[in-house]
């Protein structure tokens, strides 16, 4: 996870998590590293307490600039606290997340799921993903992006509620008219939370409990859900990832949706426009703020320069620009008419009416995607 740099001081707070997560990258055993992280993991559980949020992303901010290692090591203890239910002498509990990819030319829906759906989705975790003796309960709501918990003491939050419904293996009712409007977009992600109750030191899932990969379950679940996701987001083209805890399943749909995302967009445009990936040529350009930041690709006709679409590939995790991205990309982008890599770094630009970013042509000129005459505007993919 990324994190911007901040720009005003620490808190006492903030500066003695930095001091911590520092110390344990700095530990010459495991004996000096257990105690720094019992001292950080006491200041972390005080902090979600006292729902200082803000506290925890400026420590986070200020490690990313300074010090990466302890920012990853400071995630990693944040993260865990949020996901995971740990106080009780018999019990454990962990915030799933059943984290799907589609695209569709139609809206792709989000919100509440019927109680019949719902049901079936129990069934699927139970046979295919979940060991056995957990206790489940499931949201009822499908939540785009833009209505996920904001921060990690709302995702604490939710887990508690989740945890409690799973002790009674009840589900639980969200009041969709506290979320956020979910954003249209021709490719996104949707999740489904869940929250698996286990005995002290029980296996939560399946590849923990049998001979069998976790890649192993991955194929298995895509296999039995294949109909029951198409009926979940009807029109729409849907890749179901492994359900698993809340910000290992969040990181991988980040790598995987980029992608997936030049795979929607690609057959986006043959759909929409009749046409086949030899007619599209793709302009893919480094962006940059202070360092790069991201990658950007237009789509054009062939030997035209006005930008159809748009898709925006971030870079996650640890990436530079050293990386083999680029190689990604073009990997992706195979039996297209033309591929056109420019070497000069292009500006984060946005258009100052809709917020949509800019998107490079073959002549580095960063331009507002649009279809032709008649077809409806595109959104860029998220």
């Amino acid at each position: 996870m990324k994190h911007a740099a901040g720009t005003t001081k620490l808190s006492r707070e903030a500066a003695r998590l930095v001091r911590l997560a520092t110390a344990i990258t700095e530990s010459g055993s495991q004996i000096e590293r257990d105690a720094w992280q019992q001292q950080a993991m006491t200041l972390i559980t005080g902090l979600f307490q006292k729902k200082m949020n803000e506290t925890l992303e400026q420590a986070l901010d200020a490690l990313w600039v300074d010090n990466p290692a302890a920012c990853d090591v400071l995630a990693l203890m944040i993260e865990s606290h949020a996901e995971t239910l740990t106080e009780s002498k018999d019990h454990n509990a962990v915030l799933l997340v059943v984290p799907i990819l589609a695209w569709s030319r139609y809206t792709i829906p989000s919100g509440r799921i019927k109680p019949q759906r719902l049901g079936e989705l129990r069934g699927h975790l139970r046979q295919q993903i979940l060991a056995s003796d957990v206790k489940l309960a499931l949201c009822d709501v499908m939540y785009s992006p833009d209505q996920l918990p904001r921060g990690f003491i709302e995702t604490r939050a939710l887990l508690q509620q989740l945890a409690t419904a799973a002790q009674t293996e009840d589900d639980l009712q969200v009041d969709v008219s506290t979320l956020a409007q979910a954003g249209e977009y021709v490719a996104d992600v949707r999740y489904i939370f869940a929250a698996a109750l286990v005995n002290k030191g029980a296996p939560i899932f399946r590849w923990q409990q049998t001979d069998i990969t976790a890649n192993e379950v991955l194929q298995a679940w895509e296999l039995h859900t294949r109909t029951w996701f198409s009926q979940l987001l009807p029109g729409c083209h849907v890749s179901p990832l492994l359900p698993n805890a809340f910000f290992s399943a969040w990181r991988k749909l980040e790598q995987e949706a980029r992608p997936f995302s030049l795979r929607a967009a690609i057959s986006y445009l043959c759909e929409t426009l009749t046409i086949s990936p030899a007619e599209l040529r793709a302009v893919v350009a480094p962006c940059y703020d202070q360092a790069l930041e991201e990658y950007r690709i237009g789509f054009s006709l062939l030997n035209k320069q006005n930008i159809l679409h748009g898709v925006v590939w971030p870079l996650v995790d640890n990436e530079q620009e050293d990386t083999d991205i680029l190689t990604q990309i073009e990997q992706e982008l195979v039996g297209l008419g033309k591929v056109t890599v420019l070497s000069n770094s292009l500006p984060l630009e946005y258009c100052d009416d809709c917020g949509t970013p800019l998107f490079p042509n073959a002549e580095g000129e960063l331009q507002h995607p649009e279809l032709p005459e008649g077809d409806a505007a595109v959104p860029h993919l998220h």
